[in-house]
């Protein structure tokens, strides 16, 4: 009996370490999830660089001088201390700071991808360093993410790397095993989705701890923190509705605790994306954190299945066709587009 039970343990154990297996080398997974996240992250440290240009000088750089007993806090090293120095003139610090806006135009449009991703990690965690006190939850979510899709085909898809690789006679710079490049890839989106999983559910149960969360109270209180409101207003409209404060705190609190739970099964991953996805816009318009909202939705679109992407891009391209119908063939019984006949020579003319 005791023999029965080992084999059907080791039988148990030998299928999943095959599942496993086949997973990591049978294809690269989540293209277009990691194809979408890389955009969405781009445009996020684009925006971010975007609205803070013209206090750029303040808060990262000549300007914000005042913090330089702060930047031993998070004891970067080389190289992230090679790119902004807190010595940096105006002149040299602008042209650094356009270089980094570059790169992550590069990366956002998925140009040589392979180069640029672990350069412009380079660059932005160089930057976030001379402010610790600005940087927020989406500035760490963005380097952390950055390093991990440094080992990944972010550029398979949507891309102009992939424009470039379908050409004839493409050959890459370094020929890898193709092997090499699934695992990678496979890996750091595992590395990707665990780090999600963890800041989900460590902010899940740091809810559950306090007694607002178990109240359902949770949301009443951030949405009342004034220098966090853009549109006071909306967020009174808000907070004042009971029924709306009561179920969003425990939707919340459930979706994020169980959110690796929920993806398992198609029907609650669905639901589990949409609360993830409102709950993000509602921090976006409500707290005023638009980059953070956006670089954590990048991060949740590698859970989206490469079928429903397919099936989103035919649905796309089914609208534009009826929206925009081709010419159509100019028909021979259409007397103005029928091809004119040759007429006939009189006799006349003949002679």
């Amino acid at each position: 009996m005791i023999g029965d039970a080992i084999r059907v343990v080791t039988g148990a154990v030998g299928r999943t370490v095959d599942s496993g297996e086949r997973w990591l080398f049978d294809g690269k997974k989540a293209t277009y999830g990691l194809a979408a996240m890389r955009i969405l992250i781009g445009i996020a440290i684009l925006g971010s660089l975007t609205v803070n240009f013209t206090n750029r000088h303040y808060v990262w750089g000549p300007g914000a001088r005042w913090l330089t007993p702060w930047l031993t806090v998070d004891e970067y090293g080389f190289p992230f201390t090679a790119v902004f120095a807190h010595d940096d003139n105006t002149t040299v610090f602008t042209l650094k700071y356009l270089l980094l806006a570059a790169l992550a135009v590069a990366f956002t449009l998925g140009w040589r991808t392979r180069v640029v991703t672990p350069v412009l990690m380079i660059f932005i965690a160089s930057l976030m360093r001379l402010n610790p006190l600005g940087d927020d939850a989406g500035d760490n979510i963005v380097r952390i993410m950055l390093l991990f899709l440094c080992f990944a085909d972010t550029s398979m898809r949507w891309s102009l790397d992939a424009r470039r690789r379908a050409r004839p006679g493409y050959r890459p710079l370094i020929a890898l095993p193709p092997w090499t490049g699934t695992l990678f890839h496979n890996v750091a989106l595992i590395a990707v989705a665990t780090q999600v999983f963890m800041i989900y559910m460590t902010s899940g149960l740091s809810k559950v701890q306090g007694s607002m969360w178990q109240e359902g109270v949770g949301l009443y209180y951030p949405l009342r923190i004034g220098q966090y409101a853009p549109w006071p207003g909306l967020n009174e409209l808000v907070y004042t509705n009971g029924f709306f404060v009561t179920v969003g705190s425990y939707v919340t609190v459930f979706v994020q605790v169980l959110f690796p739970l929920l993806l398992m099964r198609r029907g609650t991953r669905v639901l589990a994306l949409l609360a993830i996805f409102a709950m993000h816009i509602g921090i976006a318009v409500t707290m005023a954190l638009p980059w953070f909202s956006l670089s954590m939705i990048a991060a949740d679109m590698i859970f989206v299945r490469d079928d429903t992407y397919r099936a989103l891009i035919r649905w796309v391209n089914r609208a534009r066709r009826r929206q925009h119908p081709p010419d159509p063939e100019p028909s021979p019984a259409d007397p103005e587009l029928a091809e004119p006949r040759p007429v006939p020579s009189s006799p006349s003319s003949s002679s």
